[in-house]
């Protein structure tokens, strides 16, 4: 009986132990009561964690070399022809190469052919085709306005009319070709009579000026050119007449606006181009032109075409040189050397520019009339 009642007393205790708050890791168990018969039992509540995540396995990417994809197959593109975008220059060529050809064929031939006469070379003996003029008056300056451009008669030109000063004589003018070089004195021309960066009052080189030529028809298109590019200037002299008889060539007028002429007076400059191949005397062209110009300071500028440099090239004018004259009423063969010392005029500058385009034929004349014996007594 006393085992018994111990027995009993001792679950007693271990019941009233199990109902109080149990705690378990730092969390407060929940009280489960189990009741079997007069004994209860209480189990604790697992606390609560967060579910653990597992790591994943990092894949190991396996390194490939990068290779092209293989672009998708296209049908072959047609071969296109190469001479699509050539055929206006290759056109050109050729007919640049047939001219080019015929050039060269024509000098050889020009060169080698044998006439029955023989070409005069001398103006003496030269027929005066002068009187051609009038008659290709209308239709010259298309005709060589090109072919002075590509051969560089036209920077020459511009060059020697640069040279003009004061009284100017042009003799032979003909079209008036050389008219738009000249450094004119005309008021409000190129800046003329307005001041300068230095104050100074700008003023041309050409004071008057006086055109001579043989042609009426090529002296009246000169007119017409002159009046085109500087209306109502007047004071410039027109003069019909030949250039070669003593007497023809009026003298300077003694101011800008005067028409007449000063007989005792002489011009500062006087300018030809390509005159001394059409008069039919040149050596007293030129003679007379030393009477119109002022001894020792004045100057006569010549820009001519005449014989070359070399033989074949003389052959070559030689024998096209009389169907050249009736043409264009020049005779393009004619020794420029010779007619310059039979004038007796000194030699300032005698050049054959630019011959390696022309072979010579092209001359730069410089001349002036030397002092007379009265005129160095004097001083």
């Amino acid at each position: 009986m006393d085992m018994i009642c111990r027995r009993m007393m001792w679950l007693h205790a271990r019941t009233r132990a199990h109902e109080a708050p149990i705690q378990w890791r730092g969390v407060e168990g929940k009280r489960h009561v189990m009741r079997f018969g007069t004994t209860s039992f209480m189990r604790a509540a697992k606390p609560s964690k967060p579910p653990i995540k597992s790591p994943q396995k990092k894949k190991t990417l396996d390194y490939r070399t990068p290779t092209r994809r293989p672009q998708a197959s296209s049908p072959p593109k047609p071969k296109s022809n190469p001479l699509r975008h050539r055929t206006i220059p290759i056109i050109f060529g050729g007919a640049a190469l047939f001219a080019f050809s015929a050039g060269i064929a024509y000098l050889v031939t020009a060169a080698t052919r044998l006439g029955d006469n023989p070409v005069p070379t001398s103006a003496s003996v030269q027929e005066d085709v002068s009187s051609r003029y009038d008659k290709i008056a209308s239709s010259f300056d298309d005709s060589v306005d090109l072919t002075e451009r590509l051969m560089g008669i036209t920077s020459l030109r511009k060059k020697l009319a640069s040279l003009a000063h004061g009284d100017v004589l042009e003799v032979s003018i003909g079209t008036g070709r050389n008219l738009s070089y000249y450094d004119w004195n005309f008021k409000g021309h190129g800046g003329v009579g307005k001041p300068d960066r230095r104050g100074n009052i700008k003023k041309g080189k050409v004071r008057s000026f006086t055109a001579v030529d043989k042609s009426p028809e090529m002296l009246e298109i000169a007119h017409e050119k002159f009046s085109k590019m500087f209306p109502g200037i007047l004071g410039v002299r027109w003069v019909i007449a030949d250039a070669a008889e003593k007497g023809a060539i009026p003298g300077p007028p003694r101011n800008a606006n005067e028409r007449s002429g000063n007989l005792e007076g002489k011009y500062d400059t006087v300018i030809q181009t390509m005159g001394l191949c059409s008069v039919g005397d040149p050596v007293a062209l030129l003679k007379n032109l030393g009477e119109c110009v002022k001894e020792e300071e004045g100057r006569i500028l010549l820009l001519e075409h005449g014989r070359g440099r070399w033989e074949w090239l003389n052959k070559v004018l030689d024998n096209s040189a009389e169907g050249h004259a009736k043409e264009f009423g020049c005779w393009w063969n004619r020794d420029l050397g010779s007619i310059v010392e039979e004038s007796g005029l000194e030699v300032v500058k005698i050049e054959q520019p630019k011959w390696w385009r022309h072979g010579g034929t092209t001359w730069w004349i410089e001349l002036k009339k030397p002092k007379t014996e009265a005129a160095k007594a004097r001083k």
